[in-house]
């Protein structure tokens, strides 16, 4: 799933830059941004790998003999995730070092919150749904709004929905192990009620911000297409056994989809505000949230900083 973790935070770069309506800048912080994170999944997935120690299929991959050394690997792969976002400025560092917390919470077998019915899911909803955006947009030096806390929001709660789908087809495992995740406690059609549940209160926050006015209007052209996720999710939910890791790769596949269109909707609309001399990107919506405070990072902040 690396190359998802690298469009969050591409997604979360690209929202700073047009929520603030600025030139491109910080592509470096970037790079660390991305090197760091590469470190952090890797050193997540050799935890996880470690302390669970499965040889069931997975979603992405095959199942491999798990190395003796794969805890050592994966505390190391956590701390050079810290030490990589340092030349990334402050809220950089800073989202990395809480992420390998995260990460160390989710697999240690001390904590092993990935083992509670919501603890893995809502790991997943803050590391890799809220800080990995965040960290996109400190690379930026990116300002934030009322606007994008409620990208933020749609994220957490996108990723939450891929969490949950991702344990559908694992009640075996899980309970073989004595985990006690919601589809070992409740079976594979609570799990993807949950995600489909996590996946719709994430299109509805951003329906609504479209509806009022913070988003392009052509973002409006991604609801034909979440509503066909919704009904592959119900689709999915009538699979027997909680499905197969093919189910959960054909999610991402369709998310991926989403997200490029949406994204490609903005550009398009942002190419014809610049066409008629409007305003650009995120200051040509018709209501354009004030910006509360601009991220601190060495590139500073963009002109009208309200701090």
């Amino acid at each position: 799933m690396l190359p998802l973790l690298w469009v969050t935070l591409g997604v979360g770069f690209m929202l700073g830059h047009w929520e603030a309506g600025i030139d491109l800048r910080g592509l470096r912080a970037l790079g660390w941004a991305l090197a760091a994170w590469t470190a952090l999944h890797c050193g997540t997935m050799w935890l996880n790998a470690a302390r669970d120690q499965d040889e069931g299929p997975v979603a992405f991959g095959q199942a491999v003999p798990v190395p003796d050394n794969a805890a050592l690997v994966g505390v190391l792969a956590l701390v050079l995730c810290g030490v990589l976002a340092l030349p990334g400025g402050p809220v950089l560092a800073g989202c990395a070092a809480a992420a390998a917390l995260l990460s160390l919470a989710y697999s240690h077998p001390k904590i092993a919150l990935k083992a509670h019915p919501v603890g893995g899911p809502v790991i997943n909803m803050l590391g890799y749904g809220l800080l990995t955006p965040l960290a996109g947009m400190a690379a930026g030096g990116a300002g934030v709004s009322p606007r994008t806390v409620l990208v933020l929001m749609v994220m957490a709660l996108g990723m939450g929905g891929l969490s949950f789908a991702a344990q559908a087809f694992q009640a075996d495992e899980d309970r073989g192990r004595g985990d006690r995740t919601l589809v070992a406690t409740h079976g594979p059609a609570a799990t993807l009620s949950a995600a489909r549940w996590l996946l719709n209160g994430a299109a509805v926050l951003a329906l609504a911000g479209a509806l009022a006015g913070w988003f392009p209007l052509a973002c409006l052209v991604g609801v034909p297409l979440f509503i066909g996720i919704d009904r592959y999710m119900r689709q999915w939910a009538a699979a027997a056994g909680g499905g197969t890791p093919a189910h959960a790769r054909r999610l991402v596949r369709r998310l991926l989809v989403l997200i490029g269109v949406l994204v490609v909707a903005a550009v398009v609309e942002h190419g014809w505000g610049l066409f008629h001399d409007q305003p650009p990107a995120g200051q040509n919506t018709r209501v354009v949230p004030e910006p509360w405070f601009v991220l601190p990072t060495k590139l500073g902040a963009w002109a009208g900083d309200p701090t």
